[in-house]
């Protein structure tokens, strides 16, 4: 059920963001309302379905030993190692821009730079990387999570979908 693409593109979550407040202007307050009182309510009934929550992951660096430093072919060093280990947040990541905690609050994740300059680091799935995951802070609930680049579906719709199918939305 847990997809964790979406955790690991920091450059999605601007993108994911920025639509979402364009979307939000466009929205009555009642609707709003319904997608906040559908994420708050969201855990209870995940439990109730039996999705259980994970320990959303923050990264860690640490350096390579300076016979693995390398370039990419693109002129990036590669100097450190990226590693996912579990927060101490846990919740469900549901979809792109949709992560529900179990404090009742959508979650986006807290990135920063892996070092100054060029330098990037390497996860263990050959993924290269400059911003790590190093923490998480509620935000406001999304209008519309997307399932596809030209496809989205309104956050309570979505929910429902999730609990339904217990899990595959």
């Amino acid at each position: 059920m847990t997809d964790r693409s979406p955790l690991l593109d920091p450059l999605g979550w601007p993108r994911w963001l920025a639509r979402d407040a364009e979307r939000r202007r466009l929205v009555e307050p009642e609707a709003l309302s319904s997608i906040e009182q559908s994420v708050r309510d969201f855990p209870a009934a995940a439990f109730t379905a039996g999705l259980l929550p994970i320990p959303l992951p923050v990264e860690r660096v640490e350096k390579l030993p300076r016979g693995e430093v390398r370039d990419t072919a693109d002129g990036v060093r590669i100097r450190f190692r990226a590693q996912n280990t579990p927060g101490e947040t846990r919740g469900w990541v549901l979809g792109n821009g949709l992560v529900i905690g179990m404090n009742q609050a959508t979650m986006r994740p807290i990135h920063v730079p892996v070092a100054r300059g060029d330098s990037a680091a390497l996860r263990l799935d050959g993924v290269v990387v400059r911003a790590l995951i190093s923490g998480w802070e509620p935000y406001p609930p999304p209008v519309e999570v997307e399932l596809e680049q030209n496809r989205s579906v309104p956050t309570d719709e979505y929910l429902r979908r999730v609990l339904a199918g217990r899990g595959r939305p």
